[in-house]
């Protein structure tokens, strides 16, 4: 069912925390805040980053020096390491949270002999795998022969700041295994985020790729000068959108586009201040060039890949998504910026 059952919010003594043994895959600000959460309710983590300098940085120190330092990990509770598949192999559940732009490179060395399919695999990725043109749990599934069945998305609105400062915030747990779900809400359930379960997990996966897309919209928007009472006409008509796109390509009578995986993920990213998607296109909007916008940006858009496997994706499902296909035309066609995003407005109601 897509309507969401939400778990309790149990703090847990270190006696009670839960002994599944979990492996996280990525070290950036999302990586250091799943870390966070997880370590209220876990025995066993380990820990992969890419750089050596993070790894010491957080065993010597207890913090990342490069992304959410303000954030204290227990080196003695969570093991660090940069050997990717001596990670995976000490753990039954994979939380990946590599950035989908590096995910290919990131996962190599488990190509060979990988054991990746034999794990209940997570998915914190947003975005989509630019090597294969793949929604992320499409690619774990032909690259890696993971079963459906093993596979979990874990989304929300939820900035890896606000995570940092422990402010609330709501996450859902996506299977088609109801059972997966269930434990892996109790995974991220602690007393400042709540994580409630779905099975909509290629509904929910789809509605993550499309709202990076029309939150870099919502920014070309800003960076043009329209203000908030057109920008929130805007993001009205990108929900009508994502919701005929989504309900298109995935059925699905149970699913709630108003619940906060959907909905509430596109409007956080849409408005925040910290969204990197919006960002972009605020940089777009201002006149820069889309390859000077991505350098100055310094961090992944995920919108901006995300937009070339929709528009590749919409060969197929021949769809009516004005919205993604004009701003497909800017980033990858270079259309005029101002009276393309101008055109579109015209027809919003």
């Amino acid at each position: 069912m897509a309507n969401s059952e939400y778990t309790p919010m149990i703090p847990r003594s270190k006696k009670t925390r839960l002994r599944y043994r979990v492996a996280v895959i990525g070290g950036g600000s999302w990586a250091t805040a799943i870390i966070k959460i997880i370590s209220a309710n876990l025995e066993h983590i380990h820990w992969w980053v890419r750089e050596e300098e993070v790894a010491e940085g957080i065993a010597n120190y207890g913090h990342n020096p490069k992304y959410l330092s303000s954030v204290f990990i227990n080196p003695e509770e969570v093991r660090v390491s940069t050997d990717i598949r001596s990670v995976v192999s000490k753990s039954d559940y994979v939380i990946i949270v590599t950035p989908s732009a590096y995910l290919h490179q990131s996962l190599e060395p488990l190509q060979k002999r990988s054991q990746l399919h034999k794990k209940k695999i997570i998915l914190a990725v947003k975005g989509i795998v630019p090597e294969t043109m793949q929604l992320i749990s499409d690619y774990m599934q032909t690259q890696f022969k993971v079963p459906v069945e093993n596979l979990c998305l874990i989304s929300g609105p939820s900035h890896a700041e606000e995570i940092a400062q422990e402010k609330f915030t709501y996450l859902t747990a996506a299977s088609v295994n109801s059972e997966l779900a269930s434990i892996v809400a109790k995974f991220f359930t602690n007393r400042y985020c709540r994580a409630s379960v779905s099975q909509d997990l290629m509904g929910a996966e789809l509605s993550i790729v499309l709202k990076n897309i029309y939150a870099l919209g919502a920014g070309i928007y800003s960076g043009l000068g329209y203000g908030d009472n057109f920008i929130a006409a805007y993001v009205a008509n990108c929900v009508k959108e994502m919701k005929y796109f989504v309900s298109h390509v995935y059925p699905n009578e149970e699913r709630h586009i108003s619940d906060s995986v959907y909905l509430g993920d596109l409007l956080v990213t849409a408005y925040s201040t910290y969204s990197r998607n919006r960002l972009f296109g605020i940089m777009i909007g201002h006149g820069l060039s889309v390859r000077v916008s991505l350098m100055e940006l310094r961090m992944v858009s995920e919108g901006y890949t995300a937009c070339r496997c929709v528009h590749e994706i919409n060969k197929k499902q021949q769809a009516n998504i004005p919205i993604v296909e004009t701003i497909y035309g800017i980033l990858y066609e270079n259309n005029n910026v101002s009276s393309e995003m101008k055109r579109i407005a015209e027809h919003f109601v």
